[in-house]
This record gives structure tokens, C-alpha cells and sequence, in this order.
């Protein structure tokens, strides 16, 4: 499979991040699972260029769906976020995949971990530009839908990149 141009790398970006704020948008739709459920706008074919977004999602599965429409939709690129054929994952498959970035080269489309303690991430959030200067991620990690935030709001220990030039 050919790799991303440089314009194809930048489209995709934008269109995570739209994703990300679609559904973002549509908070009050989009509910929180950490049942088989939280797969359903991938495995529903959920369009976010047609307007369409998952209707329950926890945040592992909720920014997949958002790189899956950026990715695998245009490009039908192999699931290089989670390594399960845009299927499955959580967290942990999350960070063993894409590449590890310093929060100063954060580009929308790239993803954010946190954890209360320790180093494990136990939540993850997709970054969607900046505002004012400051970055800011789309993060669903409650029933009250995804947020709207600045990239720093919770404890960050890793962020990464899964729209690169190796994809």
C-alpha cells in the first residue's frame, strides 16, 4: 500500500479533527459505553463527511472511529491505531501503535494519553487544532458526551501520532 503525500497526511488530519467535532457537537447524542456497543460507528459505517457519528463510544473507541474516518473512509489504510482491523482495542493497544511525539509538534488528529497516577494512560483524547494559541482536544470519557478542552486539562503522559509519513 502507498504511503500518504504530504496533502493526504494534512486532509487527514482535518478530517479527524472534524470527526472529533462532530461529535463534539452532537454531545447530547453520543453516549458513554464500555460495552461491545462503543464499536457501533465504526461497525455501522458511521460517515462523519455525511454528517453521521457513533452513538455510544468510551474514549479509545471514540477517537479510533475519529482516525477510521480519516484513514481507512478515503484511503482505506489498515488499522495502524489499534492493529485489529478497525475492530477492536482500548488504551493499551493504542499506545503500542503510532509514533511517540513531543506535545510541542502536536498536530490535530494526534492523540493525547492521561492517567491519574503512575505512567499507564487509562484515558485518551484527540487533539483538534488550536484556539487562542492553545491546543485543544476533543475527549469522551463520560454520559455527559465528548468535551471540548485544552490538550493539558487532566495529566498527560504520552502523546502520539498515527498520521504520518510511514502511513
Amino acid at each position: 500500500m502507498a504511503k500518504l503525500t504530504e496533502r493526504q497526511r494534512r486532509r487527514a488530519r482535518e478530517r479527524a479533527a472534524s470527526a472529533a467535532l462532530l461529535g463534539y457537537r452532537n454531545r447530547g447524542r453520543v453516549h458513554y459505553t464500555q460495552g461491545s456497543a462503543r464499536w457501533s460507528g465504526i461497525k455501522g459505517k458511521r460517515n462523519s463527511r455525511q454528517g453521521e457519528y457513533p452513538f455510544q463510544a468510551d474514549c479509545s473507541a471514540y477517537v479510533t472511529w475519529c482516525l477510521w474516518n480519516a484513514l481507512y473512509l478515503p484511503h482505506h489504510k489498515p488499522d495502524v491505531v489499534n492493529g485489529a482491523a478497525w475492530r477492536a482495542g482500548f488504551t493499551g493497544t493504542q499506545v503500542s501503535h503510532g509514533r511517540g511525539i513531543k506535545a510541542t509538534q502536536m498536530l490535530a488528529g494526534d492523540l493525547v494519553f492521561y492517567a491519574s497516577s503512575g505512567r499507564t494512560p487509562t484515558h485518551v483524547a484527540i487533539c483538534v487544532g488550536e484556539r487562542g494559541g492553545r491546543k485543544m482536544v476533543v475527549s469522551h470519557g463520560s454520559e455527559s458526551g465528548p468535551l471540548y478542552v485544552p490538550w493539558n486539562y487532566r495529566r498527560v503522559v504520552q502523546c502520539r501520532r498515527y498520521i504520518h509519513d510511514g502511513v
